[in-house]
């Protein structure tokens, strides 16, 4: 049994390091994002940019949900700079670090309860900046650490951050600003997600705080305040609770209250969020990010709160244009009202507030796949994938909804080969025209039009040979290819210059494909997931269907085949005879005369065998 708790022990402490190293990447880089989010916006962008491939490369050994959660809340981030959205971008910040809490928070009590004092002191600083708590915690958490207090421990922090949820909700409620309102709420959010698996915390749910941020962003101030004073209720009840002497809670002992809970995850509910505000401004809001499938508790997953828009005017104008233009294009499409109330809902929590939005962002979405084939282009396999990564999460959110209403095996089909493309090795652009096409497919959706069957037929080629497969293929073909050259040399390597140049026609024919067999090791070798030797990635640049400098080449190795083929082919035909040597062109006499009989028999006697030439007199076991 100590054996089994020693390896528990040390599986649970082995996500510290990978959660603490990413919370140091990503916390110093969202904080430059905020500051330049104004002064220097493209900056801003890179550095975001930036966080997401340094998060993707580093979260391989994250909680799959914790990553998946963070990764959307970055795409969402980089939607929020793009649209000069500061309290958006303000909000997605606030998400991405208490996720990250959440995965530093659960390690940090991992480490104490295998007494591994050392990891757990490290983290204990980055689980109060993740959360916004203040320092002066830290002395507490320790002296109840060294008691080896594991249960006051977290009623400490549970008490901490139970208050941090009441403070923010009661500023939300006081606020005449929807902006700050939102941000305050938000806010307490963000708090609840880091605790919210504590049996003590069990009247609060992620759903009440997004229906109360849905109807902030709709307008209705109202209503929102009705649920704030509802959430303030149920987070006094955790502090209360939290608050509560140990001695008043061991009549009913709950285990997940004395030990740490598994290693990430938020529990989270699935609540259909509404749109976002529109408010004074013209800009249109953002809409609703809808919550996160429900998860095995153990490894939850958080849902991203609505995105609002800065206000201009210090109260929201309670209007819902948006999102009845976003009903009243898709009647036209959607004759079922719920299936229309449900994709309305999801589009709209993407942003989508019309049928030219959504046009617009799969358009956004092709663009990023055209950026994805020039890093494939150059031998960036990693980041090719990367950018696929966040293709596809945007497709799933900004595009696939409505796609799945009208075409639900298409919406299926694209979303299953961008998943297989974006795990695949040896991406090639003929790969990237395939996926546009795909993408073309969804848009002809709408009009009740498609590319065909031959497009179909691709995409079952792309879905069936994609990765290992093909590369398998060529890689085969490529050493197959020194074979015949081989028996070729083997056989016919004498002296016979005409079966070198034949020979030399075989090498040209078959260089293509050892060049494909060549690059795909290249690809193989640079990959992170495999040979981990990037300076490899070089070799995919000999792919004939990766760029056009491979097309060319090929090309002209066709034409040294057919000159070599010729050559060779012409000469051998000669040794034949089937070729005469017309060196002496039949002359015409001057005046015509009638041949006399010896003339004639002296004439034949002199006209060369047709079947001769200089070429043909030579002993063929002499020259095979």
């Amino acid at each position: 049994m100590k054996r089994w708790f020693a390896i528990l022990a040390l599986w649970s402490v082995a996500w510290a390091a990978p959660a603490l190293t990413l919370y140091d990447q990503l916390a110093p880089t969202l904080d430059q994002v905020r500051s330049l989010q104004n002064s220097n916006p493209a900056r801003a962008l890179e550095l975001l940019s930036k966080a997401e491939d340094d998060f993707r490369k580093g979260a391989s050994e994250l909680a799959p949900v914790l990553r998946e959660g963070v990764q959307q809340s970055l795409a969402d981030a980089r939607q929020a700079l793009a649209r000069r959205s500061n309290t958006d971008l303000e909000a997605r910040i606030q998400i991405i670090k208490a996720i990250m809490g959440k995965a530093l928070y659960d390690n940090y009590f991992s480490a104490l309860a295998a007494g591994n004092s050392a990891d757990a002191s490290r983290l204990l600083p980055k689980v109060l900046s993740a959360s916004g708590l203040p320092n002066s915690l830290q002395a507490q958490a320790q002296t109840l650490a060294a008691a080896n207090n594991l249960d006051g421990l977290r009623r400490l922090f549970e008490r901490t951050y139970a208050q941090g949820i009441t403070n923010a909700l009661q500023r939300a409620q006081a606020q005449t600003s929807a902006v700050q309102a939102y941000l305050e709420a938000t806010r307490a959010y963000a708090l609840y997600l880091i605790v919210q698996d504590s049996p003590r915390a069990q009247g609060l749910t992620a759903k009440g705080f997004v229906d109360a941020l849905g109807k902030l962003s709709s307008g209705n101030l109202n209503g929102f305040k009705t649920d704030v004073q509802a959430l303030v209720t149920q987070a006094q009840n955790f502090l209360k609770a939290a608050s509560a002497p140990q001695s008043q809670r061991r009549s009913n002992p709950t285990t997940t209250a004395q030990n740490p809970p598994a290693a990430g995850g938020v529990r989270l509910e699935a609540p259909r969020t509404p749109p976002a505000p529109r408010e004074a401004t013209p800009a249109r809001a953002a809409a609703a990010q809808p919550a996160a499938r429900p998860v095995v508790p153990a490894t939850p997953k958080p849902a991203p709160a609505p995105r609002p828009v800065q206000a201009a005017a210090p109260t929201p104008t309670p209007t819902t244009d948006a999102y009845q233009q976003l009903l009243g294009d898709l009647r036209f499409l959607i004759k079922d009202n719920r299936k229309l109330e449900r994709i309305a809902d999801s589009l709209s929590g993407a942003g989508i507030y019309s049928i030219d939005d959504w046009k617009r962002a799969l358009l956004e979405v092709r663009g990023r796949l055209l950026e994805a084939q020039a890093q494939a282009e150059t031998g960036q396999s990693d980041t090719a994938r990367r950018t696929l990564a966040q293709v596809n999460a945007r497709y799933k959110t900004a595009v696939q909804p409505l796609v799945e209403a009208l075409r639900p095996e298409l919406a299926q089909r694209t979303s299953r080969v961008f998943a297989l493309a974006e795990n695949a090795v040896g991406l090639r652009t003929s790969d990237f025209t395939v996926l546009s096409g795909e993408l073309l497919e969804n848009g002809l959706a709408l009009e009740g039009q498609s590319l065909g069957a031959f497009h179909d037929v691709q995409v079952w080629l792309l879905q069936t040979i994609l990765g290992i497969p093909r590369a398998f293929l060529f890689i085969l073909a490529g050493m197959l290819a020194f074979f015949p050259l081989y028996l070729l040399t083997l056989t016919f390597g004498g002296r016979n210059i005409y079966w070198r140049f034949l020979g030399l026609a075989f090498f040209f024919l078959l260089l293509p494909a050892m060049m494909e067999g060549l690059s795909y090791i290249g690809s193989i070798l640079s990959d992170s997931r495999y040979g981990r030797l990037p300076f490899l990635g070089v070799l995919t640049n000999l792919s004939i269907q990766q760029n056009l400098v491979a097309q060319l080449f090929w090309g002209l190795t066709v034409f040294l085949v057919i000159i070599f083929a010729t050559i060779g082919l012409r000469g051998i035909a000669a040794q034949f005879g089937l070729l005469q040597n017309q060196r002496t062109p039949l002359r015409r006499a001057q005046r015509p005369t009638v041949p006399t009989a010896a003339a004639t028999a002296g004439t034949s006697a002199a006209k060369p065998n047709p079947g001769l030439t200089s070429e043909t007199i030579v002993e063929w076991d002499e020259e095979f």
